[in-house]
């Protein structure tokens, strides 16, 4: 699936997704088009849609918050004439993509290798626009965020949870950094947050508190049990946590044991 929708005179949504029976899309990986350039680039189940999209778009470079597929996957269409920017101990993912589960290549597709990557700077321009990078650690060690104080723009990637109430992680994942960088975002001066599966979040400091105060609410219960002596599973079953059905087909890259395992035992000093 593919969408072009328009935020605003600046900014552009560029909307991928695999399909379910009925039409709607899994889950939208939206990268963003502000002047010449990308923010992350889409899911590779969307290439050829990206591909006819990259043909007529004025795309000089793509920014890459993290190394999952449904963020740099799209990149490969772009990299003939737009160069790739990616934080230095990610690209050699980029360069060397993991081969997925066979149901990550159906909700997302299997990224094609790039041969050119190059180290993220600092910060960048795009027109009058003024670009800080900032680590946004927790859902992947180094991703990060795309700041335009200004307008009071953050292009947050994952940094926030797309559920209200999250309870299942990818074994990278620290929740406890995860929460961290969603305070110190709280703390932050931002009007808009583009968020990479939501979209544009209006009143942000909500939409991140929301998320905060349920996990570490969900931590508090789940520290009390486990000093009660009570098992990963059995904090499990304590808290009333149940996975959806298609847990079982991700080959546990996604599990709850992850996510209380981190709440228990991860620390959020990066």
């Amino acid at each position: 699936m593919f969408e072009v929708e328009p935020y605003n005179d600046d900014v552009t949504l560029i909307k991928t997704a695999t399909a379910m029976e009925d039409g709607n899309p899994i889950m939208w990986a939206i990268a963003y088009h502000i002047g010449n350039i990308l923010i992350d680039a889409g899911c590779p189940n969307a290439l050829d849609d990206l591909e006819k999209y990259a043909a007529k778009a004025d795309v000089k470079a793509v920014y890459v918050t993290h190394p999952h597929e449904d963020h740099y996957g799209g990149c490969s269409v772009f990299a003939p004439r737009s160069t790739i920017y990616a934080c230095e101990p990610d690209i050699n993912i980029l360069k060397n993509p993991p081969t997925l589960p066979e149901f990550f290549q159906f909700v997302w597709g299997q990224p094609t290798p790039l041969v050119d990557v190059e180290k993220l700077p600092s910060e960048f321009s795009v027109g009058n626009f003024e670009f800080e990078v900032i680590p946004l650690p927790g859902h992947w060690q180094h991703m990060v965020g795309f700041y335009e104080p200004n307008q009071k723009w953050l292009f947050s990637a994952d940094a926030v949870p797309l559920p209200t109430r999250k309870f299942i992680a990818m074994p990278e994942e620290n929740i406890p950094l995860m929460v961290n960088t969603m305070q110190k975002l709280v703390e932050m001066d931002i009007e808009i947050l583009f968020d990479a599966h939501k979209g544009p979040v209006t009143s942000p400091r909500q939409h991140i508190q929301a998320r905060i105060d349920y996990i570490l609410g969900l931590q508090e219960r789940a520290l009390e049990l486990h000093d009660e002596g009570l098992s990963i599973p059995k904090i499990q079953e304590a808290l009333g946590l149940e996975g959806p059905w298609y847990i079982g087909l991700t080959e546990y890259r996604f599990r709850i044991d992850h996510f209380i395992r981190s709440l228990l035992f991860d620390k959020a000093e990066k």
